[in-house]
């Protein structure tokens, strides 16, 4: 389980994250929706300490790290665990798509490359790139970079996966492929953690739907209490502006 806790985020005067505590069960994948600005990125990343919070404990299964007290060992074992795929890729230009796949395995995980490249090829494979291997980022759309990503995140074996608006950078034809990709990673029972636009996705996919706003969660539930039957009207009128955009 992976469990936030207090968590409270500023960057000078700006109060990004406000005392949110927030709870995602083992095996689930839960999305969280808001505007731009409330505080869903942040807290992505405060999740594994790419941004350190202030105040509050993050706690993975028998990992608990508080944010005013921790050493370097307890993130590293974080980090080991939990795995993110960026909203722009985030992948090394000098490397193949293998290479980049590769990495995390010889240099987090000490793995052998041979093994490592064993891994690599099927999860490359799985996620429809198994012809692809060899090309570098420059040689790859958006959505099969976006891929790529995927792959990498996989090839650690997280306890967790956070996704950091996944499509939100890709021509809309190559958002459906990455889609595809992340409902499979879903079926195997990782748990996920979603920071999206894409509503239909958060309906088919989430185990639990969370709205966040102004640096506060303000309403979580299962995809029908929240699309079909908000509580606040802040996530209504949020909705709303969404379903007119579309």
């Amino acid at each position: 389980m992976l469990n936030f806790k207090n968590i409270k985020k500023s960057f000078g005067d700006n109060e990004v994250l406000k005392n949110v505590s927030l709870t995602v069960p083992t095996g689930k994948v839960v999305v969280i929706l808001g505007p731009s600005g409330s505080g869903k990125t942040t807290l992505l990343r405060c999740a594994n300490f790419l941004e350190v919070p202030n105040s509050g404990t993050v706690n993975l299964d028998d990992i608990s790290i508080d944010s005013t007290n921790y050493k370097k060992d307890e993130i590293y074992d974080l980090r080991k665990n939990v795995t993110m795929v960026f909203q722009n890729y985030n992948l090394f230009k000098n490397k193949t798509a293998l290479e980049n796949v590769m990495e995390g395995m010889i240099t987090v995980q000490r793995k052998n490359k041979a093994e490592a490249n064993r891994v690599s090829k099927n999860l490359l494979s799985q996620v429809g790139l198994a012809d692809r291997e060899l090309f570098y980022p420059s040689q790859l759309s958006g959505g099969q970079q976006q891929r790529v990503g995927i792959a990498r995140a996989l090839a650690l074996k997280p306890k967790a996966i956070l996704f950091d608006e996944p499509t939100a950078a890709l021509d809309p034809e190559l958002v459906g492929g990455v889609l595809e990709v992340m409902k499979a990673v879903a079926k195997t029972g990782i748990t996920m953690v979603v920071v999206t636009h894409e509503m239909q996705f958060a309906r088919e996919v989430a185990d639990k739907v969370v709205f966040m706003d102004q640096g506060v969660v303000v309403e979580e539930g299962t995809p029908e209490e929240v699309f079909d039957h908000p509580q606040s009207l802040r996530t209504e009128q949020f909705l709303s502006r969404v379903r007119k955009s579309a």
